[in-house]
């Protein structure tokens, strides 16, 4: 999301309106872009939010990237478009690796639809390296506006999770069908926010192993929301106050098995990327900036809003993982809106992580 929507009707926000924003509390580490997708085909505000899936043979690992104007883009690791799914509005998407389908297990890919404000889901042929060319299922929300979208899991449960204009969050378990398709089945819905402070909540993750889901509030800061009861949600960071700065966009989990890793989140109006540790209280660790390439073919990157990161190493370009972010302005040459690739030990050196 880009434009801001004036001021939320809260003490809090309306202060922050009144006065210039706090400056950030320290300065962003350039880290280079390996390399750019190909442009999507729709001008403007169109590239929105990618997922990855990594193959069992790295090298053949894909990236979907979401047009928010018309469909679905399915990315090599070279960058090169190698499928088009058209149709719908959707704007974030996420996928699950082993989706328990009533045929075998398997990946399951599912997204945010303004189109009808539902979920679209489709199965993944792994094998075949390709996406379903039409949902198998659609699941409708109760939202107006749908915004940010997130799969993950909860103990033995599916979830999708999707959030909205206003700041809510709704949650649903998924399950196989015996006729190969998704039964969904609602679980939760709540505002982050008391009445009167909403705000449009796009970017969420979830860390399965810890029962926690995360959400980003564009003007707020970054929400951590246990499963089990998310009334005890509490904000681990805030905008204004030193390392956030309005919108706060995607989210997203480096993990380690031992369950370390990061909270990576897009501070989109700085046009920086803000690190947290996953474990404990999410301390923060510092910020990071993609810069152009330096080979050149890849320009620097600005307003992003979503991303998304995988820790196994997909090759000599990406040994410790790849952050995919979606870049607002493609320059160098003047192109449509795309991603960008990054490699994870290229920021772990610049932040000391």
């Amino acid at each position: 999301m880009r434009v801001l929507f004036g001021c939320l009707a809260s003490a809090l926000v309306l202060s922050a309106c009144a006065t210039a924003p706090a400056p950030l509390a320290d300065s962003a580490r350039p880290v280079a872009a390996v390399r750019e997708t190909a442009p999507v085909d729709a001008a403007g505000d169109a590239a929105d939010d990618p997922a990855i899936w990594v193959a069992p043979d790295a090298a053949q690992s894909l990236v979907i990237g979401t047009q928010k104007q018309g469909g679905l883009y399915v990315f090599d690791l070279s960058g090169a478009i190698v499928q088009t799914i058209p149709g719908g509005r959707p704007n974030n998407v996420d996928l699950r690796a082993d989706f328990p389908w009533s045929d075998g297990a398997g990946p399951i890919v599912a997204a945010s639809d303004r189109t009808d404000n539902a979920i679209p889901i489709w199965r993944f042929d792994a094998a075949a390296r390709r996406l379903g060319d039409a949902p198998i299922a659609r699941v409708p929300t109760p939202f107006a506006e749908v915004y940010g979208f997130c799969l993950g899991r909860h103990g033995d449960d599916y979830i999708a999770v999707v959030t909205s204009k206003i700041g809510q969050v709704a949650i649903w378990t998924l399950a196989p069908d015996a006729q190969g398709g998704v039964a969904a089945r609602p679980r939760a819905l709540f505002d982050l926010s008391p009445i009167g402070v909403r705000g449009i909540a796009e970017g969420c993750v979830v860390d399965d192993a810890a029962g926690v889901l995360y959400v980003a509030q564009e003007l707020v800061g970054i929400w951590r929301v246990p499963l089990d009861e998310p009334s005890g949600r509490m904000l681990i960071d805030r905008v204004g106050e030193g390392r956030l700065a309005a919108d706060v966009e995607g989210l997203t989990l480096y993990l380690q098995p031992d369950g370390g890793g990061y909270l990576i989140a897009s501070v989109q109006g700085a046009n920086r990327f803000a690190v947290y540790d996953r474990a404990g209280a999410n301390a923060y660790r510092g910020a990071f900036e993609v810069s152009a390439s330096s080979d050149g073919l890849a320009d620097a990157v600005s307003g992003t809003d979503g991303v998304d990161i995988v820790s196994a190493s997909l090759g000599p370009d990406f040994p410790q993982g790849l952050f995919v972010v979606q870049d607002d302005e493609n320059t160098a040459p003047n192109a449509l809106q795309n991603f960008k690739y990054v490699s994870w030990a290229d920021i772990a050196a610049a932040l000391g992580l």
